[in-house]
C-alpha cells in the first residue's frame, strides 16, 4: 500500500535533489505516458501533448518520505520544455506558444509538495490529493490535483487532472483568431497520465 502511495510523487520527477534519503526507488516511464492541456474555445477545443519519452529518458532513482499516510517531498522540480508539446492542429499549436509566451519563458515547472492518500476501492484503484506548484511565466500557483492509481499490464497507472486559470500566471487569451469570432477559454486543463514500473533500492540488489 505504501509504495501506491509514491507513486505520484515518482511520476513527476525528471530533476530530483533529494534532502532526506529515508526511502529510495527505481522508477522506469513508459514511452507512452504523457502530460495534456485541454485548450477550449467557443468553436472548437483542442489539447496539446507532451510524450513520456521527453519526460524520463531512462530509469531514474528517487527518495521519498511516508509519514501518516501523506507524502512529503523536499527539493523536487520537473521541468517542461513548453514547445515538446504538439497538436494536430499547427494553428492551435502556434497560439498556444504564443499564449504562454513561450520565446521569454521556454518551461513551465510542475513541483510536488505533498500527497495525501485516499480510499482504495474493491478493484484496487487508490484516490488521493497531490498539492502540486505549478510555475508558468516564472509565476508559482499552488493547486490540489485529485489524483487515482491502479494497475494496468504490469504497470502502475497514475492519473489526474485539474483546471487552471491561465489570468494566475499572468497570461490572456488573444483575441485576434478567425477575425474575433473564435473565443478562447481563461480556463485550461492539465491532464497527468503515467505509465510505470517501480522497484525499490532492495529489490535491485536482491537481483
Amino acid at each position: 500500500m505504501k509504495m501506491k502511495k509514491i507513486l505520484f510523487f515518482i511520476c513527476l520527477l525528471l530533476v530530483i535533489r533529494p534532502v532526506s534519503s529515508q526511502s529510495k526507488a527505481i522508477v522506469e516511464l513508459n514511452k507512452s505516458s504523457s502530460i495534456s492541456i485541454l485548450v477550449e474555445s467557443n468553436m472548437m477545443n483542442f489539447t496539446l501533448v507532451q510524450k513520456g519519452e521527453k519526460l524520463l529518458k531512462a530509469p531514474t532513482t528517487v527518495t521519498f518520505n511516508v509519514r501518516n499516510n501523506k507524502l512529503f517531498v523536499d527539493q523536487n522540480k520537473l521541468d517542461i520544455d513548453v514547445k515538446g508539446f504538439k497538436s494536430d492542429n499547427l494553428m492551435a499549436q502556434s497560439e498556444f506558444y504564443k499564449l504562454m509566451m513561450v520565446d521569454k519563458y521556454p518551461k513551465m515547472k510542475i513541483e510536488l509538495l505533498r500527497f495525501d492518500s485516499g480510499l482504495q476501492n474493491s478493484n484496487d484503484e487508490l484516490y488521493g490529493t497531490a498539492w502540486l506548484n505549478i510555475t508558468i511565466t516564472n509565476v508559482t500557483k499552488k493547486y490540489e490535483f485529485p489524483v487515482r492509481i491502479d494497475q494496468d499490464n504490469g504497470f502502475m497507472h497514475v492519473a489526474g487532472k485539474r483546471k487552471v486559470n491561465i489570468k494566475d500566471f499572468g497570461l490572456s487569451a488573444p483575441k485576434s483568431l478567425l477575425l474575433g469570432m473564435l473565443k478562447i477559454n481563461d480556463q485550461i486543463q492539465i491532464d497527468l497520465n503515467f505509465l510505470l514500473r517501480l522497484r525499490t533500492k532492495q529489490e535491485e540488489v536482491a537481483n
